[in-house]
């Protein structure tokens, strides 16, 4: 399968209600590499409205998320995944922190954007930074 593949089937279909579906998705992901973890994590954390989950199972997947791979990106973005799953905002200045250390790990663009959207981005300074960022990437390659 190919990443985007990946992204395709579990894009708006994530299984928050399968646990064995969810971890067999993560398992995958990790299978993939590159940024495919990191697309999860954002499935994980940008519960969608329609969608119910207790807070404990939440933590649950993340958590299982978590400890089956690692990556420093992994702890750079946990601030922010944590503000998102608990349904708290970073400021826009801890966001824009978190942002400046991803800038060192290229093509985290999943990972970028749990932090784009774990604050509220009053100024739009985090969407710019975000832009700055993914442009920086990609003119690497």
């Amino acid at each position: 399968m190919t990443y985007e593949e990946f992204y395709y089937s579990i894009d708006c279909k994530f299984p928050y209600h399968d646990e064995s579906e969810w971890k067999r998705i993560i398992e995958q992901s990790i299978d993939l590499g590159e940024d495919a973890p990191f697309l999860v994590l954002h499935e994980i954390c940008r519960l969608p409205a329609s969608e119910k989950l207790k807070q404990e199972k939440h933590m649950e997947m993340y958590n299982y998320w978590k400890q089956s791979f690692s990556s420093p990106v992994q702890e750079i973005v946990e601030p922010a995944s944590l503000s998102y799953i608990n349904k708290n905002k970073l400021t826009d200045s801890e966001a824009l922190e978190i942002m400046d250390k991803l800038s060192e790990f290229p093509k985290s663009y999943n990972a970028l954007q749990v932090v784009l959207f774990s604050c509220p981005d009053d100024d739009e300074l985090v969407d710019e930074k975000y832009e700055s960022i993914v442009v920086k990437w990609k003119s690497a390659t």
